[in-house]
């Protein structure tokens, strides 16, 4: 039996659609615990920061480099401990992170807390939109389009006393239900 040549390219055309299906929620779900982690690092930091804003540059020290572990941690536990590759590639990122938030910060100093508290969110929504992009994963991309509006709404819209905490409950928040989106709960 043979298959006429519209029906095997149509075959071959749905083969390719849930090919891609499959990858992005492969993908969906490894980054999920990611968005776990961070939220709270978020809920954590933020919180910290609205309750001890003369400490928030000591209690940042010490959460970020807890969530890139994390994130480490996680990754290497979701690539079975195999990838020097994606060690490297990790460590790479991270170095590079750190390097251009400073000289960001450096080359435009903020003038508030609340403006340094505003960039760094904003940068990682610009971030997830763009991986979004760059991988069709339309979910990641969304999640980033909420938290950067989440930011900038809370930024031009709340006192500046309020600010933080809008961070800590709705940007902490947006990341911890997007993790819950992305893992198909």
């Amino acid at each position: 039996m043979t298959l006429p040549p519209q029906e095997a390219a149509d075959a071959l055309e749905e083969i390719q659609r849930a090919r891609h299906r499959s990858a992005t929620a492969y993908h969906d779900r490894k980054a999920s615990p990611h968005l776990f982690l961070w939220g709270v690092i978020w809920i954590l930091g933020y919180g910290a920061t609205y309750a001890w804003p003369k400490e928030a540059g000591i209690v940042w020290w010490i959460l970020v480099p807890i969530g890139f572990l994390g994130s480490w941690g996680i990754g290497r536990r979701g690539a079975g401990g195999k990838s020097a590759s994606a060690n490297w590639r990790f460590g790479a990122m991270f170095v590079v992170a750190f390097l251009f938030i400073t000289a960001l910060f450096t080359v435009l100093r903020p003038q508030s807390g609340e403006q340094a508290a505003a960039v760094v969110p904003l940068l990682i929504a610009f971030l997830y939109i763009l991986v979004g992009i760059l991988t069709s994963g339309v979910r990641i991309a969304l999640v980033g389009i909420g938290v950067g509006a989440l930011t900038l709404g809370g930024y031009f819209w709340l006192s500046p006393a309020h600010f933080v905490l809008w961070m800590a409950a709705v940007g902490g928040g947006a990341l911890i239900l997007g993790g819950f989106w992305m893992r198909g709960v």
